[in-house]
């Protein structure tokens, strides 16, 4: 064993690790805590598979992003040395298209398949819609979007549309029957053509290694070690395709963490992990426990959050690092003092030596980070903003509050014509004209008129509406909150017939109201949610797309370094942070959940929303806070709640309790963290 111990490929391994890497035959699970060196386990694995003697085109590593399994593979041969060949590895989805391609014919596939991709997928299915005479203005017809997303769910669920329907879509059961008929035509339009989506590229694969004993053969002759990384996040085809792999010599290691598990929203499957250790009841099971990012107290909070879950695998996170002070929980009034503490706290911290980029705001969605963003540019404390987008940029935000700009300036040419536009049979050219004929108008009451005097035919009772609502807007325009339900109340209708998707849109309408009740003035509300530092160099951004970031967390260009980091915890996962600190951390958000004295969700979507505050807890290297407003947004106006009921149920002790207003006014204030490193991450 010593000489073993010497070798590169074992280098610096701690006795899991080691146990992980040395045991190389036969089936394998690996827990991997958060920040215990998974990364570095899987690399100095597969480096000790070839130093060993294994052909590196006999060792498949499936990852969910190439760019990782390409860094895993290199660092593992740099370790023992170039040149002795290349290891296969990629995404599930990557594997599947090279196995299709050769062996395809078998199940009756064309070898030159073409893929398709997303934009071709909406071509398909909007021209289905329309053969179909489905859609329409007023309708109520999903958009191809949605129906691309219905679909593929009920694939990779490998259950029914109408399922889906009823977990995630409840306002589009009525169309369950017409998007199954669509379902159908869309399967034989890729039949005929020799086409295959994204999801086939798993579904004929298991098809593949489940009917052809060749391919099937083939397999398991080439791929003798078979590794797979973030095997929480597999859906369930994922882990069909894991089994199939298996073969007769079963060398097959999967590495993951339960307490990790946060994208069931994508079909992940957290159970695979539970799954797998049953089908192989003889696979050794190696824990990684020890963590190399966090002091123990946050590692305490952390354990406690992962005792509290259902179901799990046995850890528990140490470290070296014993030092470090125990977890705030801080208690604010409202989400306007969260938001006016969180930034104290950051321009603190940051005066104290932690650079900004070291510095993240995690929450649940992104709408939580508003009032804070609307703060940072008061105080213009540069950042980035990770997963969702800017509120203010969102379209609905923007409908909205464009009749809103009008009455607070009847010049807004910009305003009007998005107002506009929103009117049945107003398009850009008609909205020119009608923006033309309201120039230089005194008040919005002018502005109404003259959209009045052109309501003709069809398009006027659109433009009679909007003529009405800005009188009434400018009646109350000292009440922004009554302006605001004006508003709201006259957008809703169109809300529906614009986005699918316009049950999670009207709950951003409500934050927005809820946010604007403390305002006196419609023009100090409108210059407040329009704040903009005056460069770029201090202006937020949206560096990330939607609320779903890369699988892996973390393959993203790395923020500036003199810019906070706000992020949805979804995007943070993968990356640390020096100092952290959790916003909104209450029951209604973390969980998630509609009525916080209505009936409780069941153990599994509460051990979701558990993972998701263990994930965020567990970013923190130093320094970590936790907040949560005692009054937040309920519906159209504000009401109590009460902190997450899993920091309620913690131990006491692990929490440092304190109240925002006595850290505004300096009381109980605590030493902050001093780093010169940037942001990097964990199990490098």
């Amino acid at each position: 064993m010593s000489a073993a111990r010497s070798s590169p490929s074992l280098h610096g391994l701690n006795p899991a690790q080691t146990q992980a890497a040395t045991t190389l035959e036969g089936p394998m699970l690996v827990i991997a805590g958060a920040g215990t060196g998974k990364t570095r386990t899987l690399v100095h694995r597969l480096a000790r598979l070839v130093e060993t003697g294994v052909p590196p085109d006999a060792i498949l590593l499936l990852t969910f992003t190439r760019r990782a399994a390409e860094e895993m593979i290199g660092r593992a041969m740099r370790l023992i040395g170039e040149g002795r060949g290349r290891v296969a590895g990629g995404t599930f989805h990557s594997f599947g298209n090279q196995m299709l391609r050769r062996h395809g014919r078998a199940i009756g596939l064309d070898s030159r398949f073409t893929v398709l991709d997303q934009a071709d997928t909406f071509e398909i299915l909007a021209g289905l819609r329309s053969d179909l005479r489905l859609g329409g203005r007023g309708r109520g017809f999903p958009r191809r979007e949605t129906i691309a997303a219905v679909l593929s769910k009920a694939v990779n669920h490998r259950t029914a549309v109408k399922e889906i329907l009823k977990r995630e879509y409840p306002h589009l059961l009525a169309e369950e029957k017409r998007l199954r008929t669509i379902a159908e035509g869309y399967q034989a339009y890729k039949k005929g053509r020799g086409l295959v989506d994204f999801d086939d590229l798993l579904v004929l694969l298991i098809r593949l290694l489940g009917e052809s004993s060749e391919a099937r053969s083939h397999v398991h002759e080439r791929f003798r070690y078979v590794m797979i990384d973030e095997y929480q996040d597999t859906n369930v085809l994922q882990a069909e395709v894991t089994r199939l792999l298996a073969g007769a010599q079963r060398n097959l290691m999967v590495v993951g963490d339960d307490a990790q598990s946060i994208y069931a929203f994508r079909g992940a499957c957290f159970r695979n992990l539970f799954d797998f250790h049953r089908e192989f009841k003889d696979a050794h099971l190696v824990t990684l426990e020890e963590n190399y990012r966090s002091t123990q107290p946050v590692l305490d909070l952390a354990n406690a959050l992962m005792g509290q879950m259902s179901q799990s695998f046995r850890k528990r996170l140490f470290t070296g690092r014993q030092e470090g002070e125990r977890p705030l929980l801080v208690e604010a009034r409202d989400e306007r003092e969260q938001a006016r503490w969180a930034a104290a706290e950051i321009k603190r911290v940051h005066a104290q030596g932690t650079a900004l980029s070291e510095i993240a705001v995690l929450f649940r969605a992104s709408y939580h980070a508003f009032p804070l963003e609307l703060e940072l540019g008061r105080l213009k404390i540069p950042y980035v903003k990770y997963g969702g987008f800017r509120f203010l940029e969102a379209a609905h935000v923007k409908d909205v509050l464009a009749p809103l700009r009008v009455v607070a300036n009847p010049n807004d040419d910009l305003s009007l014509g998005r107002a506009l536009l929103l009117c049945q049979g107003i398009g850009r050219a008609g909205a020119r004209k009608l923006q033309a004929a309201a120039a230089g108008a005194s008040d919005a009451c002018e502005v109404a008129g003259a959209l009045r005097q052109h309501a003709r035919g069809k398009k006027g009772g659109d433009l009679l509406t909007l003529a009405d609502l800005l009188d009434e807007l400018t009646r109350v325009r000292e009440a922004p909150a009554e302006c605001i339900r004006l508003a709201v109340a006259h957008y809703l209708p169109i809300l529906g017939e614009r986005f699918d998707d316009w049950p999670k849109r009207q709950r951003d309408l409500e934050q927005l109201a809820a946010i604007c009740v403390r305002y006196r003035s419609l023009e100090s509300m409108l210059a407040d949610l329009a704040i903009e530092p005056p460069n770029a160099a201090t202006a937020g951004q949206v560096l990330a797309g939607p609320d779903v970031d890369e699988q892996d967390g973390g393959h993203r260009e790395a923020a500036p370094r003199d810019r906070l980091v706000l992020s949805t915890i979804h995007s943070a996962k993968g990356l640390e942070w020096k100092a952290v600190l959790i916003i909104q951390a209450l029951d209604g958000c973390i969980p998630m959940i509609s009525d916080p004295f209505g009936e409780d969700p069941d153990d599994e979507k509460l051990d979701e929303d558990l993972r998701l505050l263990y994930v965020a807890v567990t970013r923190a290297r130093d320094w970590l806070a936790i907040s949560w407003p005692r009054s937040t947004a309920r519906g159209f106006g504000y009401g109590w709640a009460p902190e997450s009921r899993f920091l309620a149920d913690v131990k006491p002790g692990l929490l440092e309790r304190k109240r925002a207003a006595d850290l505004l006014r300096g009381t109980g204030r605590r030493s902050a963290p001093r780093c010169k490193t940037g942001r990097r991450r964990s199990g490098a």
